[in-house]
């Protein structure tokens, strides 16, 4: 069986909880889509170690030289790098994933990165703060009507969240590359109601 790719990109002082329970998701066999499988490669600026927020040493995967043409998901994990100028070939990548089709989630300051490069301003969408994203996006960002006040956002393929809620967030992402939603909203429930409720809700307890 053929897996579908999805690209995490990770920076440098990347914030490693907003992306774990996600990618620890995708890579659980389904029982119920069978022929769905996913795998999670990770790609930042280079394939040197990068460390995280948490302290979590990472070697990429790929750099954006040697990243796949093939993947299914570009998913943008926050952190405090996406401000450096470094960061802004990842623009480029961005582009190809939205004009091939493929899913795009950016959480936490990663959707201002999306928002101070014009990709928001045909979406509805969401972030951590609208001021910052006018102060920092400046003229580039044009869309203040469509920035909701929700955890989480989806618009066609391109998925915002802020940076408090990785699993509404992960739940949308989910959703979007064809995995069960009943599977997914039981994903969900175990993270946001607990352990034993979400037994108790599934008549499992």
């Amino acid at each position: 069986m053929e897996k579908k790719t999805v690209l995490f990109v990770v920076l440098d002082k990347f914030a490693d909880w907003e992306g774990a329970a996600l990618a620890a998701e995708l890579q659980q066999p389904s029982a119920e889509k069978p022929s769905l499988s996913f795998t999670v490669k990770t790609v930042s600026l280079s394939k040197e170690p990068i460390r995280s927020i948490g302290g979590f040493t990472v070697l990429p995967d790929y750099d954006l030289k040697d990243r796949p043409n093939d993947y299914s998901g570009l998913i943008l994990i926050g952190g405090d790098s996406w401000r450096n100028p470094e960061a802004e070939p990842i623009a480029e990548l961005v582009q190809e994933a939205l004009d091939k089709g493929a899913i795009v989630g950016a959480i936490c300051d990663a959707t201002t990165f999306l928002a101070k490069n014009g990709f928001l301003n045909a979406v509805r969408h969401t972030g951590n703060f609208l001021n910052d994203f006018k102060s920092y996006a400046g003229s580039t960002y044009t869309n203040e009507v469509n920035f909701l006040l929700d955890e989480a956002v989806i618009d066609g393929n391109l998925i915002t969240a802020n940076g408090n809620a990785p699993i509404q967030f992960g739940k949308l992402v989910l959703d979007a590359l064809g995995a069960d939603p009943e599977v997914n909203q039981m994903w969900v429930d175990f993270h946001t109601l607990g352990f034993h409720p979400a037994l108790r809700k599934y008549g499992w307890e």
